[in-house]
């Protein structure tokens, strides 16, 4: 039910824009980028999001085109700061695959991919320049994503294993669920709608946000790699801090895990992999447990919303069913 909404025509624009965005950059720098992004496109689901909350508000109006244009605009700048994170993240993970593919440092090497990262950052935020409202929300947006991130490397870099469940949702919470909902309120500004961007629904976007994370963390540990698209058990070999490591340290098999998690990255054997994997296993119902309470948070707030929506604004109530099959299919998902 998801593709009646991100169909075809917004993939396929957003494809053009992007690659018209890309071609501004110069080369070297541009041959890379174009090569990364296009051959590891990823889901997109982030500038989708925006077009497609813009489409929606804007049915029936005179003014749909140029709004979608911003709308494109802003869908566009996200993800090339999301592929930015996305290098820079590999880079200092030294993580091997992305996609299914070769990470960028591997491909072109880790001074490459530091300063693409930095060139394609600052390229990014010059395509907004001339909106100050849209430059306003990315930078804020972007420098939550920046703080998740930093937080997230300190934890492990120190060697903590004592944080509570809340530090790691609030990890997620600035690394991915901000930026959902900052992709809506994009939506919203470029169709003039920022009215129905309201605080419950900056509460329940974000809940689906989290929840998806979770998922996501689910699925490296546990999901099929063929469809996962990432090196599997990475999350391991990283000691990333989340909701597994997080219930694991509360069972006797604390001690050997933290003893596995100090460990370089990369240097955990097979024997690591299965100790570790043992003990998440364990532990996965209290995990998706998590992942259901904020999922049910994100449906019961959309499902409220829905039910104060004024009758006569039908662009309102098309945008709230599309976000409740949205947060469905964030949490189902395989991949």
């Amino acid at each position: 039910m998801l593709q009646q909404f991100i169909d075809e025509e917004i993939m396929k624009n957003l494809a053009n824009q992007l690659n018209s965005a890309i071609e501004g950059l110069e080369s070297p720098t541009k041959d890379r980028i174009r090569e990364f992004i296009l051959s590891t496109k990823g889901k997109q689901l982030r500038p989708a999001l925006i077009a497609v909350t813009t489409k929606l508000l804007t049915q029936d109006t005179n003014s749909q085109e140029s709004q979608l244009a911003r709308a494109y605009r802003f869908a566009v700048v996200i993800e090339l700061l999301h592929n930015m994170t996305l290098i820079h993240d590999d880079l200092i993970d030294n993580a091997p695959i992305r996609r299914g593919k070769d990470a960028f440092h591997i491909r072109y090497g880790a001074d490459r991919a530091l300063h693409d990262g930095d060139v394609l950052h600052a390229y990014a935020l010059t395509l907004i320049k001339d909106d100050p409202a849209g430059l306003e929300l990315v930078l804020d947006y972007a420098y939550q994503v920046g703080l998740g991130n930093a937080i997230e490397l300190e934890d492990r870099l120190d060697q903590n294993f004592d944080f509570e469940m809340a530090r790691i949702i609030k990890i997620m919470e600035y690394k991915t669920a901000v930026v959902f909902a900052g992709c809506v309120r994009l939506g919203c500004l470029a169709a003039n709608r920022e009215d129905l961007f309201t605080e419950e629904l900056n509460k329940a976007i974000c809940a689906a946000g989290i929840a998806f994370q979770i998922q996501d963390d689910y699925l490296d540990i546990l999901g099929n790699p063929e469809e996962f698209g990432k090196m599997q058990f990475w999350d391991i070999q990283e000691s990333k801090r989340n909701l597994f490591l997080y219930f694991s340290m509360q069972t006797s098999s604390s001690p050997k895990i933290k003893e596995i998690y100090n460990k370089e990255i990369g240097k955990k054997n097979k024997e690591d992999i299965e100790i570790v994997l043992e003990a998440f296993r364990e532990i996965q119902d209290k995990v998706k447990e998590v992942r259901d309470e904020y999922a049910k948070l994100a449906i019961d707030g959309l499902k409220t919303i829905q039910a104060n929506i004024d009758q006569d604004d039908y662009q309102a109530e098309e945008l709230v069913d599309f976000l409740l099959i949205l947060t469905k299919y964030l949490i189902e998902r395989s991949k």
